[in-house]
């Protein structure tokens, strides 16, 4: 449990340094949200993806899944690998980084997970999103798969 405490502190430390840094350029396009499933735990889940820019290369990624038994919310930091066509559209962008899983059902947790992922853009106001979560514990957590559609903004 002191594991996952310090990786919070840590994750949220992150978020705080990056706020006060210098924004993103403002683009069109480089928000998302939308509706997603969470394959995972003997269960599929829906629930709703995003992602907004902190910077070139990093993105906040808040989430809500409605599993049975309660709900599951959190967030990832993500380093962001933009990948550009010949055209310099980026159309793929693959991303790393850490989330915080907290769940409120009956037997409430948080959990610390990496996460690994793709972002493919569709056209330039959807995006697709393929993710892996794999928890650093094992306190009721099982790993993840996400599936996901999105609205650019």
């Amino acid at each position: 449990m002191k594991k996952n405490i310090v990786a919070l502190v840590m994750l949220c430390s992150s978020v705080a340094a990056l706020s006060m840094s210098a924004p993103a350029k403002a683009q069109v396009g480089q928000n998302v949200i939308g509706p997603a499933l969470a394959i995972g735990g003997g269960q599929t889940t829906v629930g709703v993806n995003s992602k907004f820019r902190v910077s070139d290369n990093l993105s906040l990624r808040p989430f809500i899944y409605f599993p049975s038994g309660g709900t599951t919310f959190g967030s990832g930091l993500t380093y962001d690998f933009d990948l550009s066509n010949r055209g310099g559209k980026v159309q793929i962008t693959p991303f790393i980084g850490g989330s915080v899983f907290i769940n409120s059902g009956a037997g409430s947790n948080t959990t610390v997970a990496f996460t690994g992922g793709a972002d493919f853009d569709v056209t330039d106001t959807i995006q697709l999103k393929a993710a892996l979560d794999v928890p650093l514990s094992s306190n009721n957590s099982s790993t993840l798969v996400t599936l996901g559609a999105g609205f650019k903004f």
